[in-house]
């Protein structure tokens, strides 16, 4: 029996037995693909070598070593791409299928890049997502951007509208602008291309995210992905089942990732 089978029965044996609670604590999100060193570090400040199938949770970091970089889905979709030299961290994380309009995704990148595409949170709740960056925090209105430190933020929007707000104000940026944000007092302001230093995103724009989903639009069992090499369809089908079956004894609720 391989270790694939042996995770499905796993999770069928989880169903039968556990509170659909458990069922349904399947991690925030993991790493789908990487290139170089990538560590995950916990809240008890444990360092873990992450690869491919890595999951994250909230309250841990993602940090990139020079050369490398990483893809990371969550469970409602949401893809987020990391440059070399990034640190990003999943400050929380919220969501229940059943009503992704409730969902919360609060990040933040101390350095390096990221490029994120929205998933399902992003869509049914826009004031739940933000993330945050040195000079700023970014909001969204459903979109696909990238935000790089180099002393500035620098924005670049490929799709939707952002925002970026610090105690100047709020500075709003459309599909096919870029930005920059000098300082946590100064507002952003849209900047000439040609103005952004030279390949400041050009390392995120040669990351391939189509292995992860391509655009995150739709649910995690929609685009295809895996929950610790389980696909992430099993992982609902069975949380589903457990839910069923503490309903039919009196039980079930919802399970968040906090």
């Amino acid at each position: 029996m391989n270790t694939k089978t042996l995770r499905f029965f796993s999770w069928i044996t989880l169903a039968a037995f556990l509170p659909a609670s458990f069922a349904f604590a399947a991690p925030a999100g993991q790493i789908t693909q990487t290139s170089g060193h990538v560590a995950v570090t916990g809240p008890t400040g444990k360092v873990t070598s992450a690869g491919s199938g890595q999951p994250v949770e909230a309250g841990e970091t993602v940090t990139l070593g020079d050369g490398a970089n990483a893809v990371l889905k969550f469970q409602d979709g949401q893809i987020i791409a990391l440059q070399s030299k990034s640190i990003f961290k999943v400050n929380r994380y919220k969501y229940d299928q059943a009503a992704p309009e409730k969902g919360e995704s609060f990040f933040s990148i101390v350095q390096g890049g990221l490029r994120a595409i929205t998933g399902l949170i992003g869509n049914s709740n826009k004031a739940g997502w933000k993330l945050a960056t040195p000079t700023a925090t970014i909001g969204i209105r459903g979109t696909d951007f990238m935000a790089v430190i180099n002393q500035a933020t620098y924005l670049k929007v490929d799709a939707g509208v952002i925002s970026a707000t610090n105690s100047a104000g709020t500075a709003v940026f459309t599909a096919g602008q870029t930005g920059a944000v000098a300082s946590g007092t100064a507002l952003g302001t849209v900047i000439p291309a040609s103005s952004v230093p030279a390949g400041t995103f050009g390392e995120l724009g040669a990351i391939n995210v189509g292995a992860a989903g391509g655009a995150a639009t739709g649910s995690a069992a929609a685009a295809g992905g895996t929950i610790l090499g389980v696909p992430t369809g099993v992982v609902i089908g069975v949380g589903i089942a457990a839910g069923a079956a503490a309903a039919a004894s009196g039980g079930g609720n919802s399970t968040s990732h906090h």
